[in-house]
């Protein structure tokens, strides 16, 4: 995997010499005038790196590194500050802040290089970790725990910008008889299967995680409503189409019911997937293999899809 090192600092001289160095020696680089364009770099890039300096305009390296640690709880990003002040409660400072190591100016570029590999394995082992921690055992989606994080942040997000999504809440039809008839070994491959079909088909900015048991859930960012429901009758359908074999040749396949709730409109997280879950209940209660979509208006029959 390709290591993509950020670095910030307000001089070119400083900027084209370190990113000509870090990229002679394989690493991906991308480079900010301050930290202001440093934050936005981040939040486009999946950075394993930052190098900043201390002094920037419009926003130091000290916020830099607050302000990306407050996203980053989970260590990814390994960050190094550079400054030519050898104050001691500045350090500290930048310390209590996020950074990570420190390099004095003008840069020693052998120490630079030892700094950068130090990062690369503290972040490997970091991101191991933050897999494993986030990741269902079984089917490989997010666990709960961390759907409901990154869920939170969509919806604050959407809350401040306008930026609409859906979610869509599938729970596998009758998963007790597959267990019953094949066994709990071929029920876990019908989850795993079952994850794989929405993995596929999670579009650019969604997720999906598994909500516990035989159900999932998936946010669908999309500029109406109408797209959302078609990713999730994706969903289905592929669904529909799966056919699983035991490791005794026999051949199975089951079907998925669908609750959905777009967000605009809904007063918080538990108010959104309590109303993802009544679509849900009224899909399994109203014949499964199907799709039912919070609204307004009573219930609208459109092939499999309905509207509440």
């Amino acid at each position: 995997m390709e290591t993509n090192v950020l670095i910030a600092d307000d001089s070119a001289v400083v900027r084209k010499i370190l990113k000509d160095h870090l990229e002679a020696s394989g690493y991906h680089v991308l480079v900010a005038r301050d930290g202001q364009e440093a934050l936005d770099l981040y939040h486009r890039n999946d950075i394993h790196i930052l190098i900043t300096d201390l002094e920037m305009p419009r926003m130091d390296g000290l916020e830099l590194c607050w302000l990306i640690r407050a996203e980053d709880d989970q260590h990814r990003t390994f960050c190094i500050l550079m400054t030519a002040d050898d104050d001691i409660q500045r350090r500290i400072e930048a310390f209590d802040a996020g950074a990570d190591e420190f390099l004095t100016k003008p840069i020693d570029m052998p120490m630079l290089r030892a700094r950068v590999r130090a990062g690369e394995r503290i972040t490997r082992t970091h991101r191991v970790m933050a897999e494993m921690l986030n990741t269902d055992y079984l089917t490989g989606v997010l666990n709960r725990r961390r759907f409901m994080e990154r869920l939170e942040q969509d919806y604050r997000l959407a809350r401040d910008d306008g930026s609409p999504f859906s979610i869509a809440l599938f729970d596998i039809d009758h998963f007790k008889a597959i267990n019953d008839t094949h066994g709990h070994s071929n029920g876990d491959l019908a989850l795993k299967r079952f994850a794989e079909t929405c993995a596929a088909h999670v579009p650019p900015g969604g997720f999906v995680g598994r909500m516990g048991g035989e159900e999932f859930c998936m946010v669908l960012p999309a500029g109406d409503v109408e797209s959302a429901i078609a990713k999730a009758e994706e969903v289905r359908l592929a669904t529909s189409n799966l056919m699983v074999t035991t490791a005794e040749g026999v051949p199975f396949s089951f079907t998925v019911s669908i609750g959905m709730c777009p967000a605009q409109g809904t007063e918080s997280v538990a108010d959104l997937l309590a109303r993802a879950d009544e679509s849900l209940y009224f899909a399994k209660n109203s014949g499964r293999n199907r799709t039912v979509v919070c609204g307004t208006g009573g219930v609208v029959v459109k092939a499999r899809f309905y509207v509440m």
